[in-house]
């Protein structure tokens, strides 16, 4: 499921205890393994980590001793080099699922880099440096390798939902980092078109990370990256979607996080991409539909609106479980709901639009966390519109600080444009309550 190679695999057989996880790829490998493991699963994986290391210490006493000293001082070491050699298969360290039960013992790989970049949270990644990468591309197993390094660029994806953007930034900008080194090393024309796809996608990844930090210049710059790349390599489907994550950066998501977003532009690149339609996966044919409705909305396009909104509930319908990883981890037709309410909103139908994003919150398939705070503010605003200012006003300040915890910025802009509009009602005691609680949580 993981991608990982064989030989990162030996080197975990081989060096067991006597190597340490680092905290990121801990928690990114037990999400894995907490949402895939079945209990059978974790009884095997149980005994098997028992058998291995008693095989091992009894093979390395000395290590062995050496490793339990380590753990009772609270000391975590590097790698051993003499039982976990190097292996060039994947920039960042790969944990054996299951670390968070402290009874099991983990394992790493040896650092494969000269040059560390360090997150907001502290956390380091290897990266490689010209000649690891030129190695790794002249290698037989270069091909599996780069599924590899893929597998990462999508659990990174999926972590935008439930990890801190500042968390996140330093791990996914070392492996791009480490992604760039390999499409620039690669000489076979298939490996480097693979590589550079990939890099692609790192950086589509990257933006959105940058964009909820609220540093738009980098999310555009790496959005523009992406779409110059494809367009070199000729990917139509990494043009595509490209196009479509810029857009919503163009227009600011149409306006709502900005009154600086230029709603022409972003419809003009979502068209771009609505053309390369033909090679782009279910949910990002819906993503165009539902961003063009949300536009058409914006300039009080009715028909527009409408007609855009059946195109992505009707390539919704297509979307499995194999479309939904990576940057469309959280798309299904419950997330076309909350564009339904959008749309209505932005037309000035607040009860239509309190209907469909009230259902789209109940929905069980509601499951991420960042789509339905976006959901909440727009439910807030829609309350304050219909004349429940005071539903509107507790809505609205609950979402803020549930924002502010997650350290989503571009999400508290939106909560914010969503307090401007909320200006007729200024000296109102609901909303003069909300702009005090909205200080409390902003100092």
């Amino acid at each position: 499921m993981l991608g990982v190679e064989s030989t990162t695999i030996s080197n975990w057989k081989s060096g067991l205890s006597a190597v340490r996880l680092r905290a990121h790829t801990q928690e990114i490998l037990d999400t894995a393994y907490a949402q895939r493991a079945t209990p059978e699963d974790r009884e095997r994986f149980e005994q098997i980590v028992a058998e291995g290391e008693a095989a091992w210490r009894a093979r390395h006493p000395k290590a062995a001793r050496r490793s339990k000293a380590d753990s009772n001082t609270g000391d975590v070491p590097s790698a051993d080099p003499a039982t976990a050699p190097e292996s060039a298969s994947v920039s960042t360290d790969f944990p054996l699922a299951g670390g968070g039960d402290s009874s099991a013992s983990t394992v790493d790989v040896a650092p494969i880099s000269s040059s560390v970049l360090v997150g907001a949270d502290h956390t380091a990644i290897d990266v490689l440096d010209v000649e690891e990468a030129s190695a790794l591309m002249r290698t037989r197993s270069a091909r599996s390798s780069l599924s590899s390094f893929a597998t990462v660029t999508d659990l990174l994806a999926g972590q935008r939902q439930s990890l801190a953007p500042d968390a996140l930034i330093g791990p996914i900008e070392a492996h791009r980092d480490a992604v760039a080194s390999l499409f620039r090393a690669a000489s076979d024309d298939v490996i480097k078109r693979r590589a550079g796809a990939l890099l692609g996608e790192t950086s589509v990844v990257a933006s959105r990370v940058w964009s909820a930090i609220g540093d738009r210049s980098m999310a555009l710059t790496h959005a523009a990256f992406a779409r110059k790349l494809a367009d070199q390599l000729q990917d139509k489907t990494l043009g595509g979607i490209a196009r479509i994550f810029e857009s919503n950066l163009r227009s600011d998501a149409a306006t709502l996080i900005s009154s600086d977003g230029d709603v022409v532009i972003g419809l003009r690149v979502l068209n771009e991409a609505a053309g390369l339609a033909a090679f782009l996966p279910p949910a990002a044919r819906a993503r165009i539909g539902a961003e063009q409705a949300q536009a058409y909305a914006v300039l009080d396009l009715r028909d527009e609106c409408e007609e855009a909104l059946t195109r992505a509930q009707r390539a919704a319908e297509s979307i499995d479980e194999d479309n939904r990883s990576g940057l469309f981890s959280d798309w299904n037709s419950t997330r076309i709901q909350v564009y339904v309410g959008t749309c209505q909103l932005l037309l000035g139908q607040p009860k239509r639009a309190i209907a469909a994003l009230a259902a789209a919150l109940d929905s069980p398939e509601m499951d991420s966390p960042n789509v339905a705070l976006a959901a909440r503010v727009d439910l807030a605003s829609a309350y304050a519109l219909s004349g429940e200012l005071d539903e509107g006003c507790r809505v609205l300040g609950e979402t803020y600080e549930d924002l502010a915890t997650m350290g989503n910025r571009r999400g508290l802009e939106r909560a914010q444009r969503a307090i401007e509009k909320m200006a007729p009602w200024q000296n109102e005691k609901p909303v003069l309550a909300l702009m005090e609680r909205v200080g409390e949580t902003s100092a």
